[in-house]
């Protein structure tokens, strides 16, 4: 799914989990469910907590994971998950209409999720979210190096199906790209943002903590609040 863009249409980078979706209870039922499979102690409490976000292979490796059993935790979780962690999930509310109008209004709709893309498609298919996407940009699954997990690489990768400029502020591309909105619910979306130039906003339903909203260029704490900063980027941008 891609499409090509001008330079008049905006354009609204949009997170998955945590941001449109709420799917942490599958998440972590199938992370515990993975480590406890391969006799690994569960970590804390705040490590379970901030599962959704970060690639899930990022979390295994920094409970000291790797090689072989790094890639057969991995493939357990992914099994778990695929198999029953992706249904116990829930739409944010109002989302949907949201998503709709945005789309009516011809906002162009583009996902920057570290799922899978197999995964990011059937999270949005589930609750009738995927019409209203016109790119769906995600991470590659898999342990192998190189994958396409971080957020910036993400960004970079739907920046590309939206045939925009693909270089970071570091490599000479945009400092500031008035034309494009990212929302999503963590620090990985703020600083995958900032790093092409693009603001931030962060939404106080998802998995971030408080202390993450600060570094964002702009905070919501409810979808009527995100509609009215929507409307405000909107009609104030160049």
């Amino acid at each position: 799914m891609a499409a090509s863009t001008d330079s008049s249409q905006r354009i609204l980078l949009l997170d998955v989990d945590g941001t449109l979706v709420d799917s942490f209870p599958g998440i972590r039922d199938s992370f515990v469910r993975a480590l406890e499979d391969n006799d690994i102690p569960l970590p804390g409490d705040d490590v379970i907590a901030r599962l959704p976000g970060p690639p899930m292979i990022d979390t295994l490796r920094s409970l000291g994971l790797e090689g072989d059993d790094l890639d057969r935790v991995f493939a357990s979780y992914r099994a778990a998950y695929d198999s029953t962690g992706w249904q116990a999930a829930e739409p944010v509310e109002g989302i949907a209409d949201l998503l709709a109008d945005w789309k009516a209004r011809g906002f162009t709709l583009a996902t920057a999720t570290s799922k899978a893309e197999a995964s990011a498609r059937r999270a949005l298919e589930q609750f009738d979210l995927l019409q209203y996407i016109d790119v769906l940009g995600a991470a590659e699954d898999g342990t192998q190096p190189g994958a396409r997990r971080d957020k910036t690489d993400v960004i970079r990768h739907t920046l590309g199906l939206l045939d925009r400029s693909t270089d970071s502020v570091d490599e000479g591309g945009p400092a500031a790209r008035h034309d494009i909105l990212l929302i999503g619910d963590r620090i990985h979306d703020v600083t995958g943002a900032h790093a092409f130039g693009i603001r931030a906003a962060l939404v106080d339903w998802g998995y971030g903590s408080r202390d993450e909203h600060p570094k964002a260029d702009y905070s919501v704490a409810d979808v009527g609040e995100l509609r009215r900063l929507v409307d405000d980027w909107s009609d104030t941008r160049p």
